[in-house]
């Protein structure tokens, strides 16, 4: 508890900043607070369509309502005594550093399962040095990110329950809720499950954990569908979220496997036998019903989308994609610590460790360590995993260091030992002390203008209207203002998000169809915004990269706001003809 506390009161501080702006760190932040305005607000708890986006179509959104529910609870509780837009401000501060505590809690008791209690304290201290887990939990972070972590986290933590039933009840739940929040959270969910079939086909233990793991798997996600839904239509399937079309292939491998666990011989054969039969089950169902997810859940997406925007979200890319900085940072914390803690204790196999729940913590670390190489914000979660081994190593170095008898030698060892936790971040604080070399916004005028919420807030003063923005000011503009928006940086209104980059990038007149199309009343813009950058970069002769050349078509016209750093035109409507 001290720990916790001290670590929110640090981010607290660090974050103040964020803090007193009142709004999120990054675009789903924001658009989860218009959500969850929409909801208090009087919208259906299973509608979460945006009204605001993507007029005359709306923006369907892929997030169940489970992480506004806390947000409302704090929310709701505190809005009597702080008034709506305080309370609004304290509950995101809140409910991400209880999120952290939870997550520090959990990773005490996976730590327990193989060190004495002192290393799992300080693998719970260790947990506010990990920059990938505090990039997802932190005051004002209320995206559904650092809910996975605890998931993530709870369902390793089953797996050393010696209850098979109960931890395989608790697994499969854990499971559900998070695929419920998230389909990211599929790769490690396949890999928990894997690891059980594992001891299943090889009969090094008799499937209980994994029957009741299928079964309360395949039970808790359709209550957390039909909860969320509040109907079930096979033909309406998105595969972007858990749908009809894979709840029903998940009911046909059940089907299977749960006969094939409680009543087959030991054989091994009929045991594969049955594994292949359920996977081409759960695959003919899969492809009948929504043969557009078998390639992924963009694989729908518009094409111009996927070339403008999807290939440059950098945390969704693997981490050569990345700049050394933010490999090093990112890697150079408890994940390499971590992995070189665990490829010694496999080879020295050092007394009091039980051997069996290593080897399902390092299968669990490696599994995240391969998913996060491949998509970067996966990063959180095997650097979650790596804490345990990473404590063991602290301490041990610690011990050690201690143990020296010469003054200056057992100092200087002492404090290698803080290199040791945060070896990323320290050795990226060093090089830019001694090379100068800040990547902050702040000696950037454009891109400060461009993040400045007070220009985006004085967007009141314009009457209430469509507008064009670049994708990341979207949510911001919600939050702000009553203004709508035609899209945002949101996958699923993959159509408004083609049409805005035609419009940047087509011709003049071809632009202009396309925003009466869209009744867009103004575009706001900004000379440091990267996305727009990247338009004129590529379209040469598109809309954006004439009105940096200062080319402006004579139906857009320059609008003054004071004190406002943003570049705003009104689109000018057709005059009618006079036919008469």
């Amino acid at each position: 508890m001290l720990i916790w506390l001290a670590a929110g009161a640090a981010l607290i501080l660090v974050s103040r900043g964020q803090i007193q702006s009142g709004i999120g760190w990054d675009p789903d932040d924001q658009l989860r607070m218009v959500q969850l305005r929409d909801w208090l607000g009087g919208q259906s708890w299973f509608d979460t369509t945006q009204y605001r986006i993507g007029e005359p179509d709306s923006q369907p959104m892929h997030w169940p309502r489970w992480i506004e529910l806390p947000l409302a609870l704090v929310f709701l509780a505190l809005q009597p005594v702080l008034g709506a837009a305080t309370a609004e401000t304290a509950t995101m501060v809140i409910v991400p550093l209880l999120t952290l505590g939870i997550a520090m809690w959990l990773v005490v008791k996976i730590t327990e399962q193989l060190f004495v209690r002192n290393i799992a304290i300080l693998a719970a201290a260790l947990t506010a040095t990990a920059v990938p887990i505090l990039v997802q939990i932190r005051p004002m972070r209320v995206d559904h990110h650092g809910w996975q972590i605890v998931l993530a986290l709870t369902a390793l933590w089953t797996l050393f329950w010696p209850d098979k039933r109960k931890g395989g009840i608790a697994l499969g739940a854990a499971l559900a809720l998070w695929l419920s929040i998230s389909l990211e959270g599929l790769p490690l969910s396949a890999a928990f499950i894997v690891l059980l079939v594992w001891r299943w086909v090889f009969q090094t233990e008799e499937g209980v954990r994994l029957f009741w793991t299928l079964l309360s798997f395949l039970t808790a996600s359709l209550l957390f569908y039909f909860a969320t839904q509040g109907a079930f239509d096979p033909a309406i399937n998105y595969c972007d979220a858990l749908s009809p079309a894979h709840l029903l292939a998940c009911a046909a491998g059940a089907l299977v496997m749960l006969p094939a666990i409680k009543w087959l011989p030991q054989n091994i054969v009929m045991r594969v036998g049955s594994l292949a039969i359920a996977g081409g089950a759960v695959l003919a169902v899969l492809y009948g019903l929504a043969p557009q997810c078998m390639g992924g859940a963009f694989n729908t997406m518009d094409p111009i989308v996927r070339e403008y925007w999807l290939v440059n979200v950098l945390e969704g890319l693997p981490i050569w994609y990345q700049n050394g900085k933010t490999m090093v940072t990112l890697l150079g914390g408890s994940i390499i610590v971590g992995l070189v803690s665990l490829i010694y204790m496999m080879r020295a196999q050092p007394a009091g460790v039980d051997r069996g729940k290593l080897l399902v913590l390092g299968y669990a670390f490696l599994w995240a360590l391969l998913l996060s190489l491949f998509v970067q914000r996966a990063t959180a979660v095997a650097a979650a995993f790596a804490l345990p081994f990473m404590a063991w190593a602290v301490h041990q170095a610690f011990a050690h260091a201690r143990a020296i008898k010469r003054p200056l030698s057992r100092i200087l060892a002492t404090a290698a030992v803080v290199f040791l936790i945060m070896p990323g971040p320290l050795a990226i604080a060093l090089f830019n002390s001694i090379s100068g070399d800040d990547e902050s916004d702040a000696t950037n005028p454009g891109n400060a203008a461009c993040r400045n919420d007070d220009s985006l807030a004085r967007l009141n003063a314009l009457p209430r209207s469509n507008i064009l923005a670049p994708f990341d000011f979207g949510p911001r503009i919600l939050l702000l203002t009553p203004h709508s928006v035609l899209a945002t940086s949101h996958h699923r209104n993959d159509q408004a998000m083609a049409d805005q980059i035609r419009i940047f990038t087509s011709a003049p007149e071809v632009a202009r169809g396309l925003l009466e199309a869209h009744n867009i009343g103004y575009i706001v813009a900004c000379d440091g915004e990267a996305e727009l950058a990247l338009y004129a970069k590529k379209q040469p002769d598109g809309l954006w990269a004439q009105l940096v050349k200062g080319q402006k078509p004579d139906w857009l016209q320059s609008v003054y706001i004071r004190d406002n750093g943003l570049i705003v035109w009104r689109v000018t409507p057709r005059r009618l003809r006079n036919n008469m």
